[in-house]
């Protein structure tokens, strides 16, 4: 054991606040709690600061080196993809704009970079809280109790306050995209569909993996005029910043080539994560899995596969809601993803928050359980202890990824949009059956629950009603 970050009184005291996050998330759908949005982001940065405080000498590879390189580089007109090292930082600059003002108060006002890099993380977060209870209520369901529970999610406090990513912040701009063009409905007009393109640009543009969402956002707009002026502005904000690179971070006008091809090439290593990890652990190498040709091939072939499967999911459920949509196309990412940091496992707690299916609350407190493990205990460890771990957690990836396929709302692949405000209130339950049938969600998912299939524990089917990231060794 080593306790250079974390001593094991850090890491149960962690643990707890997980736990109590945990509590209040099942006994806010047993009670069916509405707390004000006040008191939601009031628990949220409790949680939140509460995890910064115990686990703040943690240090993720990327946070505590790519990152504040990243911070370093933009902050000294530099490009940070040029100035980091190979496969560190392969993104626009806009999480980087953000990070330089984190170095800014780390060189002029000595703060630690370990606390106030994680600052912007956090309060990204508490705008997602907000932003699933904005979705929540365009889909019929309790906004209330759904902004609550995500406020409460274990692994969205792992996420922001221990490893201190950047997910929080491009979901802060994926789901203002779709806030807007829910909200809007079928007569959405086309500067909403290019003002929520914008949004969804910013989101690519500070980290290229919520690509995975344009698909939903795509088919949630209602013709293909509104899709084009939607690709139009997400295309518009990411040329805007490309072509700016050279007067906003430095890049030296022949290297933009260059740089456009590196958004597509950095992603996590090989073998952190279901079928590659097991595959590495039963097979492992002497090479770094970034260098040896079999992991190299391996991670490029299974990277496309992945890519395909999550496009067969949106075909599949090219009829559900939105939401649903982004449910299932995140989800089989991550079922099939060679490459995997954990900071991926948030990918579909926003969405599936947000509109549960029957067992959705309940992954993420499973996801949350998983993603716990490798950020406290394990980061006590010893590396040849964490080794060894880490073997045994890859073959218990495989039922986690199970689970999440299980959680899938497969009886909404049909979704009808409401014709009018007072159509029947949407009814689900989250994955934990309610104290009592109270549901005062405003109409609009065009969906009722009857009382065979909450017996049955199934959704309804709308059709028949027209580390690890972790790891010091991580590349």
């Amino acid at each position: 054991m080593t306790y250079g970050q974390l001593n094991p009184g850090q890491c149960a005291a962690a643990l707890l606040l997980l736990v109590i996050g945990v509590a209040l998330m099942v006994i806010a759908q047993r009670r069916d709690w509405r707390p004000s949005m006040a008191v939601a982001i009031y628990v949220a940065l409790v949680l939140r600061l509460a995890m910064l405080a115990l686990a703040w000498r943690i240090q993720p590879y990327d946070l505590a080196n790519d990152f504040k390189t990243a911070g370093f580089d933009v902050l000294h007109h530099q490009d940070p993809i040029l100035n980091n090292r190979q496969n560190g930082w392969g993104s626009l600059p806009p999480y980087a704009f953000v990070l330089a003002g984190a170095y800014w108060a780390v060189v002029h006002l000595h703060v630690n970079w370990l606390i106030i890099a994680r600052v912007p993380a956090i309060l990204s977060d508490l705008g997602v809280v907000v932003l699933v209870g904005v979705l929540a209520g365009a889909t019929g369901e309790r906004a209330a109790l759904r902004r609550f529970q995500y406020a409460c999610s274990p692994l969205a406090i792992l996420i922001s306050s221990v490893h201190g990513q950047a997910e929080p912040f491009c979901f802060l701009f994926c789901l203002g995209a779709f806030a807007v063009i829910l909200r809007a409905g079928p007569q959405v007009s086309g500067r909403r569909a290019a003002v929520a393109g914008v949004l969804f640009g910013v989101a690519v543009a500070a980290q290229t993996w919520p690509l995975v969402f344009g698909p939903a956002l795509l088919l949630a707009l209602p013709a293909w005029r509104r899709r084009a002026q939607f690709t139009a502005g997400a295309a518009a904000l990411v040329a805007l910043l490309f072509v700016t690179l050279p007067l906003t971070v430095g890049t030296p006008v022949g290297k933009l080539p260059y740089i456009a091809t590196q958004f597509l090439e950095t992603r996590p290593s090989f073998g952190n994560w279901g079928w590659s990890g097991v595959w590495l652990a039963v097979h492992p190498t002497k090479l770094p899995v970034w260098q040896d040709p079999l992991w190299l091939n391996a991670g490029s072939i299974g990277t496309k596969i992945a890519i395909v499967g999550a496009l067969l999911a949106v075909w599949w459920w090219r009829r559900g809601h939105p939401l649903d949509i982004a449910t299932a196309t995140t989800t089989t990412l991550l079922a099939l993803t060679p490459s995997f940091g954990n900071q991926y496992l948030t990918w579909q707690a926003p969405s599936a928050i947000a509109r549960p299916a029957r067992l959705s609350i309940l992954l993420q407190i499973v996801l949350g359980a998983y993603a716990a493990i490798f950020y406290l205990p394990m980061m006590m460890l010893t590396q040849p202890n964490w080794v060894k771990a880490n073997n045994v957690m890859m073959f218990v990836s495989l039922f986690v990824i199970a689970f999440m396929i299980a959680a899938l709302p497969w009886s909404r692949r049909r979704w009808q949009p409401p014709a009018s405000a007072d159509r029947e209130r949407l009814q689900h339950s989250g994955g934990l059956t309610p104290a009592h049938d109270g549901d005062s969600a405003t109409a609009g998912a065009g969906i009722q629950a009857s009382h065979q299939a909450e017996v049955l524990g199934i959704e309804p089917d709308n059709a028949v009603s027209p580390s690890p990231c972790l790891d010091p060794a991580d590349p």
